[in-house]
């Protein structure tokens, strides 16, 4: 490798750790973050040593935790108790249990005096977790005050809306569930200490970031609240930004280099819960030939037949005259309806009301509605146990991790399960065949990985091979990256802010951006 790309590999790392430093308020933090990079131990702590809330809320769930989720709540309650904002990825397979292991996070902040934030791409998704909290809060023994929990979303009623933001800003509430909402300028917390991030590759680099500034910044209003009411007595943590709990079940190829390489731990669900049978997945060009064999017996006839319950995921809603080989789920409801004649066909999408997605999801549930004609707009939320086959059309216009989500959405029953990518061009088969291979999300993100490139790991670019890197390639390369990071360590750990090497801040700061992300 030539020596000028060894170098911008370094400029790379070091720029990148420079930011993660920049974002932490005292020197002791920053000198405890670097000597834990560079002296790693084990992320770990017994149960004996969380919160008696946490406790509780762990008895009161109706099922065991498996011990990859067990090993996971240890790992981010042990970077909740230290001195640094935690910036970990929380990753594995859809249906591994990351909710809980979050909700279990959430408990033990709250349990210490503070708010968490759980922030979600979908409405559907956030009304599910806050219906969700709330069962497990009610199974809660022997607690006398059980924390406040809120829902924000788009759809929340102005006054509503209004109370939440007054409760949060008051500390009243202890935990919010919503969307985008919570990135709003108008929302403001009293003690914010985690903010979980679900479905992270739902949202863009500077959506996060936002995010992260936004955090950032709130906490840098608390501390100045808190100097002025407590005359200068400060405890330390009160310092600290916001710990950040990103969670994905298949990261996008730049937060998975940024977890391998970066300022994000990474902590892993290997494991199902017991019972989850796999999906088996199937690859079919999309020609009338294909159709023909998915909807014939020993697909969607035998399924039917059996009792299963089928999506038909479709990439629009409309046919368009710009695109006329996509498939439309609106224009193909009356087709399917035809079709199958003695089973009720129903229609999902995001254009609809609220009412009107909970009516088709309640009626597809009960099994009034045995094929479902929906967008992506099931990817993340829905759970239908018994919806035992998906077949997604025109699968080529899906990401790797969209149809992994979406394949996610059937085999969380007792039924053998299926899904069938049909593909309108041959020459995106083979891409798709990955998934045919293996149902490990984070297989299939370092598949991405090598198929689209990290992106730009400190800009905006979520894909693609780096232009800084015309000869390196961060997924190969991976020796020569880890040894650029522990000289970025080396250097930083000598002098936090580069003034000891002027000449090098100078050339880093024309490579790089030295500024946090979302400014």
């Amino acid at each position: 490798m030539q020596p000028l790309t060894i170098a911008v590999i370094l400029f790379c790392q070091l720029g990148r750790l420079f930011q993660m430093l920049e974002g932490l308020g005292t020197q002791i933090e920053k000198d405890v973050l670097l000597d834990n990079y560079r002296k790693p131990v084990l992320n770990s702590v017994f149960m004996e040593e969380w919160s008696s809330l946490t406790k509780n809320f762990l008895k009161a769930l109706p099922y065991s935790l498996t011990s990859s989720q067990l090993t996971a709540v240890s790992e981010i309650i042990w970077d909740l108790k230290r001195p640094v904002p935690m910036n970990r990825l929380l990753q594995g397979d859809v249906g591994c249990g990351k909710t809980v292991v979050a909700f279990l996070a959430c408990m033990e902040v709250i349990g210490a005096g503070y708010q968490a934030a759980f922030m979600v791409p979908t409405e559907l998704l956030a009304v599910q977790h806050y219906e969700h909290f709330l069962n497990l809060l009610e199974n809660m023994e022997h607690v006398d005050c059980k924390p406040s929990v809120a829902l924000l979303t788009g759809s929340t009623p102005s006054k509503q809306s209004r109370l939440v933001r007054e409760g949060l800003q008051s500390g009243d509430i202890s935990l919010v569930i919503g969307t985008h909402s919570l990135i709003a300028e108008k929302v403001e917390f009293s003690a914010l200490r985690i903010a979980v991030v679900d479905e992270q590759h739902r949202f863009g680099v500077i959506q996060r970031g936002r995010f992260n500034s936004k955090l950032y910044y709130t906490s840098i209003i608390s501390r100045m609240a808190v100097t002025s009411s407590s005359n200068g007595s400060l405890k330390g943590d009160v310092y600290m930004a916001p710990h950040v709990l990103a969670m994905s079940a298949t990261p996008i190829p730049r937060t998975l280099a940024l977890a391998l390489y970066g300022d994000m731990s990474l902590t892993q669900i290997t494991d199902l819960p017991p019972g989850r049978l796999p999906v088996e997945t199937c690859i079919i060009e999309g020609n009338d030939s294909g159709f023909e064999k998915v909807y014939q017996v020993q697909m969607m006839t035998d399924e039917l037949e059996a009792g299963g319950k089928i999506y038909l995921v479709y990439p629009v809603i409309e046919q368009s005259e710009q695109l006329p080989q996509l498939r439309a789920a609106s224009a193909d409801l009356e087709t399917i309806s035809k079709r199958f004649e003695a089973y009720s066909c129903g229609l999902l999408h995001g254009k609809m009301r609220s009412d009107e997605k909970d009516d088709a999801l309640r009626r597809f549930r009960s099994g009034e509605i045995c094929v479902l004609l929906s967008t992506q707009v099931i990817e993340i939320g829905v759970d239908v146990p018994d919806a035992s086959m998906m077949v997604v059309m025109n699968a080529e216009r899906f990401g790797i991790a969209q149809l992994h989500q979406l394949r996610g959405r059937v085999g969380r029953g007792v039924r053998k399960s299926k899904c069938v990518l049909l593909a309108s061009m041959a020459s995106s088969i083979n891409r798709l065949k990955v998934l045919e291979k293996s149902s490990d999300g984070f297989y299939l993100a370092n598949m991405d990985l090598l198929l689209r490139g990290p992106g730009d790991l400190l800009g905006k670019k979520q894909s693609g091979h780096l232009p800084e890197f015309p000869i390196a390639r961060l997924e190969i390369d991976g020796n020569i990256l880890q040894e650029a990071h522990h000289a970025a360590l080396r250097i930083l750990g000598s002098s936090h802010d580069l003034e000891k090497f002027p000449e090098l801040k100078a050339e880093l700061s024309m490579r790089q951006p030295l500024c946090l992300l979302g400014d």
